[in-house]
């Protein structure tokens, strides 16, 4: 909750974003793995009041405000047991949901959303929010899905180098792995969506310089979406008020405090988004086993430092990732370059055969110019 009084300075503002965003996340050292699949539940309905069995796996599962449901795995150290944990959750998942009609399904954007069903103070203050000025909040609100890819970030050099690789290569994972295509209109409509919205909380952080900087400036410049005000989640409409302006000049319902700044962090959403790890936040839920794919794909490539060269002619190709997908020639050419690389790399990831006979069926189809394989 706020405080009647300033709490933070700008200093101290910055520390706690950069530690929110790249400081230890209490690993043992390994490089971890997760992945956070979304599935609409068809037919459109609210799901949270079905019944839901144990998560033997260990994922946890979520709602999103469309009713989309969320199955996160925990870490895991390979990307055959981050895949794993996912799969297995959602078959038992999907098998509760089956006796009430409710199916599953993986893709990147739902044509006719029924609009929200999860009623929850941050969603409905979100959705007042982005009514102000961005109707399409409500179609990414309830009518996308994705498959988030997160990998470890590391320290020092080695978070400088991952956070640059995963900006270099998000427009072509993007455009690769697509299941939301409007025909002569978006190649991936999930993301334009994304990015039509509130530019100040969905375009891509500066990839240059230190990572650590371009997040707290990222941050303190992204307008304040909502304040929580004892149990109340109330939309700020004033379109001025950024984190900086409301720590330096407080708010009607007060100044923020530590707690208020590190809320602030939950409702920004760019396409690489810092959290102790590296959240891939850009690729279309994909239908099973196919999610396993860019999950694969990304663990390999991030570390490669062939690939981080090989894909910096289509880093900030964002919207003609969204545009125009692989028929764009830059991304064209680098995802055939790519797309072998992550099949030499499969081992070294820890990928198991199911996941890798996917791989392998994707990188044909990319270098040959072919359809993708779910499509």
């Amino acid at each position: 909750m706020p405080s009647p009084t300033q709490q933070l300075g700008l200093a101290e503002a910055r520390a706690l974003i950069a530690d929110c965003g790249f400081g230890s996340n209490g690993g043992n050292g390994r490089p971890a793995i997760g992945v956070e699949l979304e599935s609409f539940t068809l037919p459109a309905k609210d799901p949270t009041g079905l019944p839901t069995p144990s998560l033997l796996a260990g994922s946890r599962l979520t709602f999103e405000p469309g009713g989309q449901a969320e199955l996160s795995s925990p870490p895991a150290y390979s990307v055959s047991a981050a895949c794993d944990a996912v799969a297995r959750d959602l078959g038992a998942l999907g098998e509760a949901f089956s006796p009430f009609g409710v199916k599953l399904v993986q893709r990147g954007l739902w044509a006719y959303p029924t609009g929200r069903v999860v009623d929850q103070p941050r969603y409905r203050a979100m959705e007042a929010y982005f009514d102000t000025c961005w109707p399409e909040g409500r179609r990414m609100m309830c009518g996308t899905a994705s498959v988030q890819v997160n990998l470890d970030l590391g320290h020092g050099a080695d978070a400088v180098r991952r956070w640059r690789a995963g900006h270099n290569l998000g427009p072509f994972l993007a455009a690769a792995f697509t299941s939301s295509t409007i025909p002569r209109r978006w190649a991936c409509a999930r993301l334009a969506t994304w990015l039509i919205l509130d530019p100040s909380r969905t375009a891509p952080v500066y990839a240059e310089g230190d990572p650590a900087d371009a997040w707290c400036d990222y941050a303190l410049d992204a307008r304040v979406m909502l304040i929580r005000a004892g149990e109340d989640f109330h939309p700020v409409v004033d379109r001025s008020l950024t984190a900086r302006q409301w720590i330096l000049d407080g708010h009607p319902f007060g100044w923020p405090t530590g707690e208020d700044v590190a809320y602030h962090l939950t409702t920004l959403f760019p396409p690489v988004r810092p959290k102790r790890w590296l959240e891939f936040r850009m690729i279309d839920a994909l239908p099973d086993p196919w999610w396993r794919v860019p999950v694969a794909v990304a663990a390999t490539l991030v570390d490669d430092d062939a690939a981080t060269v090989a894909s910096l002619p289509a880093a900030g190709r964002w919207w003609q990732a969204a545009r125009d997908g692989l028929a764009d020639p830059v991304l064209r050419s680098a995802a055939r370059v790519l797309a072998p690389m992550a099949v030499a790399g499969l081992d070294r990831v820890g990928a198991d055969p199911v996941t890798a006979e996917r791989v392998e069926q994707w990188a044909d189809a990319v270098v040959h110019g072919k359809r993708l394989p779910w499509t």
